[in-house]
């Protein structure tokens, strides 16, 4: 219980501190691919639906888009990932510099996407080339300092 309090506490806010860190200077990325990337290759399977929420809730703090699109944006690509993880468990640094790859280039255009099929334009549905190029580069260290860090080391499946 107290691992689930502190997880809807503290993803949500990796949104908004990823937002801080880039009105203070530093490149541009998407957290939503750092999002996706550890719910696909690291995050506890029967846990996926909840943490999920929590990082759709945290997506909606800093974009326009409902929280029902924020889901799509960010469990379309889980889903295309998840049966990857076989194939790629751990800290792989070149699947995972892939993987961030492909999340850059599809969550903006997913956004756009189901932001217009529901009536709710996306403030992330702009494709920027630099922010882009720094998600692919940023997301594996980042995700590999934030697999240590509480509460995203207490939902990482053991293998």
């Amino acid at each position: 219980m107290k691992r689930w309090l502190l997880w809807f506490a503290l993803a949500p806010q990796t949104f908004l501190l990823a937002g801080m860190l880039r009105d203070l200077g530093l490149p541009r990325f998407d957290f939503g691919a750092l999002a996706c990337l550890y719910l696909a290759f690291f995050a506890q399977r029967p846990a996926l639906p909840w943490l999920l929420l929590g990082f759709a809730a945290g997506r909606c703090l800093v974009d326009a888009a409902s929280l029902p699109v924020q889901l799509l944006v960010l469990g379309i690509p889980v889903g295309v990932l998840l049966p990857l993880r076989a194939l790629f468990f751990g800290q792989n640094w070149l699947a995972l510099l892939g993987a961030a790859a492909l999340c850059a280039a599809a969550i903006p255009r997913l956004a756009a996407l189901c932001g217009s099929l529901f009536g709710q334009p996306s403030m992330t549905a702009v494709i920027d080339l630099g922010s882009m190029l720094w998600t692919t580069l940023l997301v594996p260290p980042l995700l590999w300092v934030l697999r240590a860090l509480p509460p995203f080391a207490q939902f990482e499946e053991r293998a």
